[in-house]
C-alpha cells in the first residue's frame, strides 16, 4: 500500500507554484482554503483531504499522481506530456529534438 509522503508533495506543490508564480494567499484563495493552513500542506505539516488535494492539482495543472508520488517509473510518460504541454506549440518538435539527442547520450 502506498502512503503518501506529505513532505515530498509539499516540496512538488511548492515548486509548481513558484514555477506558475502564485503566492501562497492567492493559491490558497483558489483552492478555497485559507492561507495558514496552504502553508501548513506545503510545508508538509498537515495531512490534507482528498477534495483539497484534487483541487489544488486542479489549479497547479498537474495530474494527482505526479502531484502525489512526484515522476517515477509509472506516471513518467504523463509527466514528459505535462512538461511538453508547458512549451509553446512552435517550440514542441525542438524540445522533442532536444530530448531525443539527450537521450541517445544515455544509451
Amino acid at each position: 500500500m502506498y502512503q503518501i509522503n506529505y513532505q515530498e508533495m509539499g516540496e512538488r506543490i511548492y515548486q509548481r507554484r513558484k514555477q506558475l508564480g502564485l503566492t501562497q494567499e492567492k493559491l490558497a484563495e483558489k483552492v478555497d482554503i485559507s492561507p495558514s493552513y496552504f502553508g501548513q500542506i506545503e510545508r508538509g505539516e498537515n495531512q490534507c483531504s482528498l477534495t483539497v488535494i484534487v483541487n489544488l492539482a486542479t489549479v497547479l495543472e498537474l495530474n494527482l499522481d505526479t502531484l502525489i508520488r512526484g515522476v517515477d517509473q509509472q506516471n513518467v510518460d504523463t509527466a514528459l506530456l505535462e512538461i511538453l504541454d508547458e512549451i509553446p506549440r512552435e517550440r514542441q518538435k525542438e524540445f522533442v529534438e532536444m530530448c531525443g539527442n539527450l537521450a541517445k547520450s544515455f544509451q
